[in-house]
């Protein structure tokens, strides 16, 4: 985050929080969700231009309850998850190989691989965010949390996954870096485990 927002903060302190705007859906894009979207409860228009999605991933960060949202100057716009806080891709390298990046562009090592109700795929890993604490200081830290794979990249995950048939335990084997095992999850647990809020509200 830039040095004229903490500026903007300090000189417009009382700007009213904004709320429901705004929608990270589960292919790692930035929706507006306007007042038909909200009430409807559609995806809203997704943005497009590039700097505009470059400017609010740069002024992301995250308070002390687990509420995301994206300092637009002195206004705090709370974002509202389809699925999680992070979307993953798999990007190939030049010697052939792949890494597993956010959309955001930020490297990440999977501790932990799981398959939802939906056989969605997602990821623990640590991941690098600009914490707010409860005295309202920034502090960049790195925390547990959970990406999902994107739909588009589950033919590459399959290059390097081993399902179980009738399987009473774990589901199969993800073989990345380390062999680890893909474990049945609840999409609706994950905000209680990884510690965030899908929808924040006023």
């Amino acid at each position: 985050m830039d040095q004229a927002t903490f500026q903007a903060l300090q000189k417009w302190p009382q700007v009213p929080n904004c709320y429901g705007w705004l929608n990270f859906d589960r292919r790692g894009e930035w929706r507006i969700q306007n007042e038909y979207a909200q009430q409807h409860q559609l995806s809203g228009e997704k943005i497009t231009h590039p700097g505009f999605k470059q400017y609010i991933e740069s002024h992301l960060a995250r308070d002390h309850l687990g509420n995301h949202f994206f300092q637009n100057g002195p206004q705090r716009v709370f974002v509202s998850f389809a699925y999680c806080p992070w979307v993953v891709r798999f990007y190939p390298l030049p010697n052939g190989h792949w890494e597993l990046k956010t959309t955001f562009g930020q490297a990440i090592h999977p501790t932990g691989c799981f398959l939802d109700e939906q056989d969605q795929i997602s990821f623990e890993a640590v991941f690098e965010v600009l914490q707010q604490d409860e005295h309202e200081q920034y502090t960049p830290q790195q925390v547990k949390s959970v990406g999902l794979l994107h739909d588009h990249d589950l033919e590459i995950f399959s290059a390097f996954a081993k399902i179980f048939q009738n399987s009473c335990g774990s589901l199969g084997e993800f073989i990345w870096q380390q062999k680890m095992s893909i474990e049945p999850i609840n999409s609706k647990d994950l905000p209680r485990l990884f510690q965030f809020i899908k929808n924040p509200k006023l």
